[in-house]
């Protein structure tokens, strides 16, 4: 643990080790608290029990397979399924149960991560449950990712009529997961902009994050509001097949982030990206599916 701390201890997710084995892999216990962490308190989609969001989770399952794999980038997180909520009950800390195993293959590794909790018996005599809340494959790379452009046209912010204020309404989201200031859907799109400034994610605010999980949260909401808008519906997220991070939010400089959504099949699925006004793209998102809840957000 001392080695752990001194060489990732700005990843806020990977907490205490609990085992390294030759062929288990690498098994880590996190405990978090919900009265302290912004990205938990901002994210309850049930009065008093807030969810851990499913872009912190991918964070967390990335920063796991960083760790494991000294000296490698993370290039992407594959095949992520996100198989039920971790819930905080009562605001009280709860442990997440990290592990993962990792493959050589002809591009460099893919570690086979995963996220559960262990919950003890409400009585005596009674099995204790453990239960896998989400699983994915970090594929990473002895060369860090590239950082892809793309032709852009975005709309003026005055063309985007959504505002937050109306958004936020139905949507969940306290303040630091309040993503998206203005946005518009049409048939098969949506974009939305980003604010300028947010609240800190999370505490220690100077944590470090590997996968820019607000803005891929940016394109969970969004596809959530094309949902909303066109099938007056609301979906929580369910799967990715892909999602990248070329680039950090610090790395717009105060430039305009814009998030954009499609679904080719009528909101099954979403793809969606992160880019600035020049066409930097920070973050890309393939296959993103929702399953529809009643009343909330993503």
């Amino acid at each position: 643990n001392a080695w752990l701390q001194a060489e990732h201890g700005d990843l806020l997710l990977v907490g205490a080790l609990k085992g390294a084995k030759l062929y288990g892999g690498l098994e880590v216990e996190t405990t978090l608290d919900p009265q302290a962490q912004p990205f938990l308190y901002d994210h309850a989609p049930d009065p008093g029990a807030p969810w851990l969001p499913g872009v912190m989770a991918t964070e967390a399952l990335a920063e796991l397979a960083a760790v494991l794999a000294p000296g490698y980038h993370v290039t992407a997180v594959a095949n992520e399924q996100m198989m039920g909520a971790f819930k905080f009950f009562r605001m009280e800390p709860r442990t997440l149960y990290l592990s993962a195993t990792a493959r050589p293959t002809a591009d460099g590794l893919t570690a086979r991560a995963a996220l559960r909790s262990v919950t003890p018996p409400a009585r005596e005599g009674l099995p204790t449950r453990v239960q896998t809340h989400f699983a994915a494959d970090v594929l990473l790379s002895a060369d860090a990712p590239p950082q892809p452009t793309a032709e852009v046209n975005l709309p003026p912010v005055d063309a985007l009529p959504i505002s937050a204020e109306t958004i936020y309404t139905t949507f969940f989201h306290g303040p630091a997961y309040q993503v998206l200031e203005r946005a518009q859907v049409g048939a098969t799109t949506a974009v939305g902009l980003l604010p300028l400034d947010l609240p800190p994610n999370a505490n220690p605010a100077a944590a470090r994050a590997l996968m820019a999980p607000r803005l891929v949260e940016a394109c969970f909401q969004l596809a959530a509001l094309w949902t909303q808008e066109v099938q007056q519906a609301m979906g929580l997220p369910l799967g990715i097949d892909t999602v990248t991070a070329y680039r950090q939010p610090t790395d717009a400089e105060g430039r305009r982030l814009y998030a954009l959504v499609t679904t080719h099949d009528d909101g099954a699925a979403f793809d969606g990206r992160v880019v600035d006004g020049a066409g930097n793209v920070y973050v890309e998102l393939r296959g993103y599916r929702t399953v529809s809840r009643p009343g909330a957000g993503a």
